[in-house]
């Protein structure tokens, strides 16, 4: 997968991670919904001045933006307002590094989620 698809892929994620519509971040970034729909899916290039409004929209570095890492994917997810909720599907165009980063993901968020609960639990008999 090129740079290009690798990008528009993360871009999708990230949209559908915080609940985003299409039709939203095309009216952050004053486009249509349909040139968001080739930007997602790497029909069409993408602006400098594009990618650093998604950066805001999503609330990070422009750089991290660009590479992001897992650690990025991890960030993002969990600093998403407050907690994600949504289900996001993954679709088979992902290549299989993206697919283990997102199960290495999961694994450490679902580790957390089971310590964060222990401590309510020992803080709640705690009360």
């Amino acid at each position: 997968m090129n740079g290009i698809k690798q990008l528009s892929s993360k871009l999708r994620i990230l949209r559908e991670v915080h609940d985003y519509t299409q039709e939203y971040v095309a009216g952050v970034l004053d486009v249509s919904q349909n040139t968001y729909s080739l930007i997602e899916k790497g029909d069409t290039k993408i602006t400098i001045d594009r990618l650093a409004k998604l950066a805001a929209l999503y609330n990070m570095e422009l750089a991290d933006l660009i590479t992001l890492n897992e650690q990025t994917y991890i960030n993002t997810i969990t600093n998403s307002q407050g907690v994600c909720s949504k289900n996001v599907t993954v679709n088979n165009s992902l290549s299989e590094d993206e697919r283990a980063l997102f199960k290495r993901t999961i694994d450490r968020l679902e580790k957390e989620n089971e310590r964060l609960h222990n401590l309510i639990e020992k803080l709640t008999a705690k009360l």
